[in-house]
């Protein structure tokens, strides 16, 4: 699942795909929004993070790093690598409690921000920065992170750990792997997903951040009460500056927007919304719907930018399906929201309704948001199983 085969077989048949073993142990959990999930965003006090504030909490993280100690935490398996950030998570248990522990060599993290600023100044992906907003997203009871619990160090080992709470039906790229297959039903279990997701970024973004690395992998599912909650995690490549300088490209390949790639200064706030597309597009079509969005790397994205989205997925075949396009698997509703996040013109992309743009001088950018679509506005039906969520055709 979600490998990207040879073009023609992408445009023209469906392909073989390889499924995956899920991070942990998955049952079918219900979907639905509790009633702090239900409150917007905008009903919470919102101040904006500044700069001294993320620094405080990325000193304090590595003034509290406690010693290592093994016979508290006990190894359970191997959850994934992390080649980026040279460092692996673990799946871990302390006493009657799971938890996930992101191991890392401490020459790469160093003892502390200033060690590794001071090392590594160039660095795309930032530990300390990860730890740091956590801390604070945790002190202002964000609900779409998990929880620090620690930063450890093991003299004998040269490793630092990062332990956090763990989330306990995996990540999305494990979701796509579910049943529905593609089509309506499946649209209907991924709503409240989305509106979560779409929520959860939007605080991030009224809070200063902008995060960069928004992808399957990074954005995690939680039970809580029988409800779906989502997490968003890794936060080593978020900034607090709102313009980036001509061609600082971060995040995965096929979740960049398309101006990261130019010289000239962008929008970081606004690259988010496109990364938030590719997540939909995959987990709708358990695909991704291109390998790069750098000009001249990939045909499937060229194609796209060359015709636009609609004749894209009018030519494009469902992987696991018979034949059939997107075209005809997706709602119009749903196709025409994806879109709008994967706009290459990011003056047309939508905007996930953050404060920043419900101003008079910006007053289309708020015209132009997530909120206002259909597919977020009909109401799905949906039942107390993720395999069994209601069909919800009359709805588009």
């Amino acid at each position: 699942m979600l490998l990207l085969g040879g073009v023609l077989e992408l445009f023209f048949g469906p392909a073989e795909t390889k499924q995956l073993d899920t991070l942990v142990d998955h049952t079918d959990t219900a979907i639905g929004q509790t009633a702090e999930e239900e409150a917007a965003p905008e009903a919470n006090a919102v101040e904006p993070l500044t700069a001294s504030m993320l620094r405080e909490g990325m000193d304090a993280s590595a003034a509290d790093i406690l010693p290592w100690d093994g016979r508290r935490f006990r190894r359970v398996k191997h959850l994934q690598d992390a080649k980026r950030n040279h460092d692996c998570v673990e799946l871990m248990r302390e006493s009657g409690t799971f938890v996930a522990v992101k191991k890392m060599p401490t020459r790469w993290i160093r003892g502390s921000p200033d060690e590794f600023d001071s090392r590594y100044p160039d660095a795309v992906e930032k530990p300390w920065m990860d730890v740091g907003l956590v801390r604070r997203l945790n002190e202002i009871s964000y609900p779409y992170s998990v929880k620090l619990l620690g930063v450890f160090a093991d003299e004998k080992t040269k490793s630092t750990y990062v332990v956090s709470s763990l989330a306990s039906e995996g990540d999305l790229f494990a979701w796509c792997d579910r049943e529905p297959k593609p089509g309506l039903r499946r649209e209907a279990a991924m709503h409240p997903l989305a509106s979560q997701i779409f929520k959860g970024v939007r605080w991030l973004h009224d809070l200063g951040i902008a995060h960069r690395d928004l992808s399957l992998e990074n954005i995690l599912l939680h039970n809580e009460n029988g409800a779906l909650r989502i997490k968003i995690i890794d936060f080593g490549m978020a900034t607090l500056d709102r313009v980036a300088s001509a061609s600082s490209s971060v995040g995965k390949q096929s979740y960049q927007a398309p101006e990261v790639h130019l010289s000239q200064p962008y929008d970081n706030i606004m690259t988010d919304p496109f990364s938030l597309g590719v997540v939909l597009f995959a987990m709708a079509a358990q695909d991704y719907p291109w390998k790069s969005t750098k000009r001249n790397t990939c045909e499937l994205f060229e194609y796209a930018s060359l015709f636009g989205f609609t004749k894209f997925l009018g030519k494009r075949r469902l992987r696991k399906g018979a034949g059939e396009s997107l075209a005809e698997v997706f709602s119009p509703n749903f196709a025409a929201l994806l879109a709008s996040l994967l706009a290459t013109d990011v003056e047309k992309r939508f905007n996930l309704g953050e404060k920043c743009f419900d101003t008079p001088e910006n007053g289309s950018y708020r015209k132009n948001s997530v909120w206002d679509c259909k597919w977020m506005q009909q109401p799905f039906a949906t039942t107390t199983e993720v395999g069994a969520v209601a069909s919800c055709t009359g709805c588009i």
